[in-house]
């Protein structure tokens, strides 16, 4: 009898098949519950999105409390805690205010170290803290919509706000919102001291750094042309990936000089480059001999972000990464002409990053998407997390999972999503140790 069987599409007649190919997707016919593995939460603070504004010290506690509890209840073994989401800190920082996700007010202290204590009381629960940064952001903010200019937006900003300080340390996207310059050494020598302090601090296992480098919005910055021209770089891509490198190398190094050891984490979208096979005549640098199986229109931290991921793997630069696997395994789509169009499939990714880790060494831990349920058609199928954690096992390097985000582990409005944290508790039976 065999160990493993395939897929069956939601939406369709069939089975889940890979990209571009006939080979079907298979799984094994009985999961086993492993003894060890990081079972892990993103707990995300920016514009609130699973952290209240604070109404007293003791409520908010409650709250921090409340959440170390969901987390066991799930059998979950990680936080992935947002600690700095905007130029800004959820912990006593001698170097980033207060952030006004907190109390509204940036730079007011909230009366405790809310980071601190939630690193003690998970520690007591057996919980491990990852301290989740985002490098560059300032504001979410557009400011074409508040009408205002940067230089007023950031005298809006706590007195001791880099950004407030450095205001020619400060670019703006397309879409008007405000980045520290991923150019500027300055920049690189403040976050990476930024993420040495809250190594240094508290007891945690990791610092982490989602998909946030370059942003998704294109940058102007009416200096770059002169930066490049100054840097000896013949491509302006390249240019900016060392940007982003020489900041990587830099964290790498700090966190080298602690004495003890606290792992490097990168959390990037799932698609690092498209494997040239199915550019279809394009060409680009989003394309890779050794790229992933996906439709040549995906978009590629590479290109889009200017992250090369897999060279700070090679290089030993960070001890584990989490892509941003947020996608179903069918993807399948009908078009108004009536035909079925793909464009990136769960299991294609999932096996791609799995090689590309064992070939650097790098450790591996999936982030999935369990905040997609009942998003689109496909899913509808309250097996879809529960396929894709089997899945995972037959790989055999993949070392645990991160979901996005914690909100969707209480919420109660979407019945798909409570149907399939269901199928995870019946996987997840009992505590594991992290890996």
């Amino acid at each position: 009898m065999s160990k493993f069987k395939p897929i069956k599409r939601y939406n369709f007649e069939g089975n889940v098949k890979y990209f571009g190919s006939e080979e079907e997707v298979l799984i094994p016919c009985e999961y086993k519950e492993p003894k060890e593995e990081l079972r892990g939460v993103w707990f995300s603070t920016v514009a609130n999105i699973d952290i209240p504004k604070i109404e007293s010290i003791e409520q908010y506690k409650e709250y921090l409390l409340g959440v170390i509890q969901k987390v066991k209840e799930y059998h979950l073994n990680t936080v992935v805690f947002q600690v700095r989401p905007s130029c800004d800190a959820l912990y006593e920082s001698e170097l980033n205010p207060w952030s006004s996700v907190l109390t509204g007010e940036q730079g007011k202290n909230p009366g405790f170290d809310v980071f601190g204590y939630f690193v003690t009381e998970a520690k007591k629960a057996g919980i491990s803290v990852h301290a989740w940064i985002n490098p560059y952001r300032i504001s979410g903010a557009k400011l074409d919509d508040l009408n205002i200019t940067k230089d007023e937006f950031l005298d809006t900003l706590a007195p001791n706000n880099f950004a407030r300080l450095h205001k020619d340390l400060v670019i703006m996207s397309r879409d008007s919102k405000l980045i520290l310059d991923p150019a500027s050494k300055e920049v690189m020598e403040f976050v990476s001291d930024s993420v040495l302090e809250v190594a240094k601090k508290y007891d945690i296992k990791a610092v982490h750094i989602d998909d946030y480098f370059y942003p998704y919005d294109p940058i102007r910055d009416p200096d770059e042309y002169q930066k490049y021209k100054k840097s000896g770089f013949t491509n302006l891509s390249d240019f900016r990936r060392n940007n982003v490198d020489l900041m990587i190398e830099m964290i790498h190094n700090k966190l080298n000089t602690l004495n003890k050891k606290v792992e490097f984490g990168i959390s990037p979208f799932g698609i690092f480059r498209t494997n040239t096979k199915f550019a279809n005549g394009k060409t680009g640098e989003e394309f890779w001999d050794k790229g992933s199986n996906n439709d040549a229109s995906c978009l590629s931290c590479y290109k889009a972000l200017y992250a090369d991921v897999v060279k700070w793997m090679e290089k030993g630069w960070i001890d584990y990464v989490t892509p941003q696997n947020y996608f179903d395994f069918d993807n399948a789509k009908v078009n108004d002409k009536g035909e079925e169009k793909c464009q990136v499939k769960y299991a294609d990714l999932a096996k791609w990053w799995s090689e590309i880790c064992y070939e650097t060494n790098t450790k591996l831990y999936m982030g999935q998407a369990i905040y997609r349920y009942g998003t689109d058609a496909n899913w509808k199928d309250v097996e879809e997390i529960p396929n894709q954690i089997k899945y995972n096992q037959t790989l055999g390097n993949v070392k645990g999972t991160m979901f996005f985000t914690y909100k969707d582990f209480v919420r109660e409005d979407n019945e798909t999503l409570a149907e399939g944290r269901k199928l995870l508790k019946k996987l997840w039976t009992k505590d594991v140790k992290e890996i």
